[in-house]
């Protein structure tokens, strides 16, 4: 049987990559939030969306921390 090796390095990097994009997201969610012009059943929709975004975020770094501790 074949062993399955990780680039940790690789898999981190990833990891800080898709931060960056959730970062920029929510950005971009934010403003449109911020800007007032959305209908509020949007604006709603829109927090829940900057929700998963942030809880993504927090994923990725608990991810990043037990890569660097225990890779």
């Amino acid at each position: 049987m074949d062993k399955i090796t990780v680039n940790i390095t690789k898999e981190i990097e990833k990891a800080k990559s898709e931060i960056w994009d959730c970062t920029e997201s929510l950005s971009v969610l934010d403003n449109a939030v911020k800007c007032g012009f959305l209908f509020d059943k949007h604006s709603l929709e829109i927090q829940k969306w900057m929700k998963e975004y942030n809880f993504r975020i927090g994923e990725l770094r608990i991810f990043i921390d037990n890569a660097r501790t225990n890779g």
